[in-house]
C-alpha cells in the first residue's frame, strides 16, 4: 500500500530530496545527508537508476528522526517506490 505523496513530478521529488538533505544536516544526521547527497549528485545512466538508488537509501533510514524529517523520508521513499512501480522496475 502506498501513502500519499505531495510530489507530482520527478523534479519536485529531487527538490524534496535536496530539502531533506538540508534538514538532515541541520539535525546532525550528516552520514545520512552525505549518502543522499552523493546519490543525488552522482553520475547515473538513467533517471530511474538514481531514483532506485535513492529509494533503497531512503528505505534503509531506520533511525530515530524528528517527526518532520521522518515524514519527509517516508514521502520521498513513497514517491520513488511508486515511480519505479509505474515504470515496472521493481
Amino acid at each position: 500500500m502506498f501513502h500519499r505523496t505531495p510530489y507530482r513530478t520527478v523534479d519536485e521529488f529531487y527538490k524534496a530530496v535536496e530539502t531533506l538533505i538540508q534538514e538532515l544536516k541541520a539535525d546532525g544526521n550528516t552520514d545520512e545527508a552525505s549518502r543522499l547527497d552523493a546519490l543525488l549528485h552522482g553520475i547515473w545512466t538513467t533517471g530511474s537508476e538514481v531514483i532506485g538508488e535513492l529509494m533503497l537509501s531512503l528505505a534503509a533510514m531506520k533511525g530515530d528522526f524528528p517527526r518532520k524529517i521522518r515524514k519527509q523520508i517516508d514521502q520521498c521513499h513513497c514517491f520513488a517506490k511508486r515511480h519505479r512501480r509505474i515504470l515496472d522496475l521493481n
